[in-house]
Parts: structure tokens; C-alpha cells; sequence
């Protein structure tokens, strides 16, 4: 299937089977953080984090307190996502691809 689709071509992918090794969650996280929804949700949850950033005194200088980011996607089975396909992503989809369906949208 990959190799049928173009650059720019706007696709749906579903996980089928639960990733087993932390690399391949990873990287299907790192695909999933490449939808639309789930960018303007993340960049919404890094600007509240600047906002309420905490700054306290350590040592008598300024030190900031900085809150871990939100995991908003999770790699479990049945996640859908929809996304736009580049090139440059071919090797990460390749990698992860028996546990993904890729479908043209």
C-alpha cells in the first residue's frame, strides 16, 4: 500500500494488533502525533504549560519548575488517525506497518 500513495495524499490509519516493544509504540506515537486534532491539542496543552510555568528560588537564583508534556495519543488497538503522507515517513510506516491498516482518505 505504500507504495501506491503521493505526497501530500491524505490518509487513515488504524492500529490492528498492539505494538509489543517500546521502539515500535514510539513510533507509532510519533505518527499519530502527525494528525491535525492531536497537533492542536498538544500545541494548546505547551502553551498552558508556558503560562502556568513556576518559578521559584533555588540558590538564590531563579529557578523554572517545568510540567511534563500530556501524552494525549496512545497506541492501543482500534486507535484511528488521519493524517497526510510525506516521503520522509515511508521508513517509520515500513517499520510499523504489520500492526497498521493504511487507507486512502
Amino acid at each position: 500500500m505504500l507504495e501506491k500513495l503521493k505526497a501530500g495524499q491524505t490518509i487513515r490509519c488504524t492500529i490492528e494488533r498492539a505494538a509489543r516493544t517500546e521502539d515500535d509504540q514510539q513510533t507509532i506515537m510519533r505518527l499519530m502525533r502527525n494528525d491535525p486534532k492531536f497537533k492542536r491539542e498538544l500545541k494548546s496543552a505547551q502553551e498552558h504549560r508556558v503560562r502556568t510555568l513556576l518559578i521559584v528560588s533555588r540558590g538564590k537564583r531563579p529557578w523554572e519548575v517545568r510540567e511534563r508534556s500530556s501524552k494525549l495519543v496512545r497506541p492501543v488497538k482500534g486507535a484511528t488517525w488521519t493524517m497526510r503522507y510525506y516521503p520522509q515517513i515511508a521508513n517509520d510506516f515500513a517499520s510499523v506497518s504489520r500492526f497498521l491498516k493504511i487507507e486512502a482518505a
